[in-house]
């Protein structure tokens, strides 16, 4: 009879705690927990380029090109640092740190081209457990060479598509093998939906952030080459400086707005 009723009471209380969260609740395995936000408020904010531009060394385009080279120069520009004419800084990462309850994560997938040699969109932000779609517009051989938070190496050699599921949350850092070494991307896999990227003129926006006070980060994956590795006297790969990460508290009022901006470098 005294094991039947704390059978008993720990159902009871297990119903109470299912009642209180919201029919639409999604719990994440780190936690996060959405569903409808109460007085929702916006971050805003811009990251800009202090001081004079760089001038950043083109890569050598030394392969395919009649795929990589179409205006005959021999260099491709970097993407690794676009500065707008008002300053503004594109493709940074803005995020809340360890945020725990808020809006749902979405659940749509997203897509990488590789494309005239680059990767198609050099950066892109993923829910975890989605899938990335992968696919080459180019009649070469390329790769998609996956590390650190996923660890795939998957070739191309013609124009197909295929999917992977992004299991892990964190920053995938993508690269081709095949020859054509000035091709970089980063997919982030999230597990909260309070991530941003940085649009031509610096902006950015998150939205439906519940009130509370934050620490706000910025993410940008550095323009300077640490090191080039070569073969037979070409440059067949690339290793940049380690990412530049900012961090900043930041109050939401319910309802309200706050505004949060970052300067690189810094």
């Amino acid at each position: 009879m005294r094991e039947l009723k704390l059978i008993l009471t720990s159902l009871f209380f297990a119903a109470i705690v299912a009642a209180s969260v919201p029919a639409a609740a999604q719990t994440t395995t780190t936690g996060y927990l959405g569903g409808e936000v109460q007085g929702g408020g916006t971050i805003s904010g811009k990251v800009t380029w202090k001081g004079t531009k760089l001038e950043i060394e083109p890569f050598a385009i030394n392969k395919n090109p009649e795929v990589c080279d179409t205006d005959g120069s021999g260099k491709r520009p970097s993407n690794r640092l676009l500065v707008s004419e008002n300053g503004g800084v594109a493709n940074a990462v803005v995020y809340l740190e360890d945020i725990q309850q808020g809006k749902p994560l979405p659940t749509a997938g997203a897509k990488l081209d590789q494309k005239g040699c680059h990767y198609v969109s050099h950066i892109t932000i993923l829910p975890r457990k989605a899938e990335l779609t992968l696919s080459s517009s180019d009649a070469i051989l390329h790769n998609v060479h996956m590390y650190d938070a996923a660890s795939y190496n998957i070739p191309f050699p013609n124009m197909n598509t295929l999917a992977k599921r992004m299991r892990k949350a964190g920053i995938v850092r993508i690269r081709c093998d095949a020859g054509h070494g000035w091709m970089s991307a980063y997919v982030f896999v999230v597990d909260h939906p309070y991530y941003a990227l940085t649009d031509e003129n610096g902006q950015f926006t998150l939205t439906d952030v519940p009130p509370g006070s934050y620490t706000i980060k910025m993410w940008h994956e550095h323009w300077e080459v640490e090191q080039k590795t070569e073969k037979d006297g070409l440059v067949t790969g690339y290793e940049f400086e380690d990412p530049i990460e900012q961090a900043k508290n930041v109050e939401v009022p319910s309802g309200g707005r706050a505004s949060v901006d970052f300067e690189l470098p810094q």
